[in-house]
């Protein structure tokens, strides 16, 4: 019991103060999310309450909040996929696989451009720029990657 001492009506454990039963949620809640970051893990949030508070069995009520938290289950993928993974296949002469894709709201150019059009290829790296117009159509698009491409 040495290490145990009052101050005021509180209660503190070697400098920490120690937490009753019915208060110990709300000391991991607050701990756990933060407004700025988010929903902590389980190791952060248990670094966060260890900091000023005390409790026995504290690891162990803490993993358990964390773990039961409904935040953190539905937005943090806990997903991790097991075993290899497929290669892609090698690619033996350009433009066999592309990449292509839309950039836009940028700055209108002198031609009234605000769109670029990209498109990239896998084998030699290759990327090619083609500046066009927001509105544009599909039929377009296509004469655009045939014509550069």
């Amino acid at each position: 019991m040495d290490n145990y001492y009052l101050q005021g009506r509180l209660l503190y454990h070697l400098g920490k103060l120690c937490i009753p039963t019915g208060e110990r949620v709300h000391v991991i809640q607050e701990a756990h999310t933060s407004l700025v970051s988010g929903h902590f893990g389980i190791e952060k949030t248990l670094c966060h309450v260890e900091r000023f508070c005390f409790w026995p069995p504290m690891k162990n009520i803490v993993t358990h909040y964390v773990k039961g938290c409904v935040m953190c289950y539905v937005s943090k993928p806990s997903n991790r996929k097991l075993g290899l993974y497929t290669p892609l296949p090698i690619l033996i002469r350009p433009w066999e696989s592309v990449l292509m894709d839309f950039v836009g709201g940028l700055p209108l150019s002198r031609k009234s451009h605000d769109y670029l059009y990209v498109v990239v290829d896998f084998f030699s790296k290759m990327c090619i720029l083609m500046p066009f117009k927001k509105k544009i159509t599909t039929e377009h698009t296509t004469h655009l990657f045939f014509q550069h491409v």
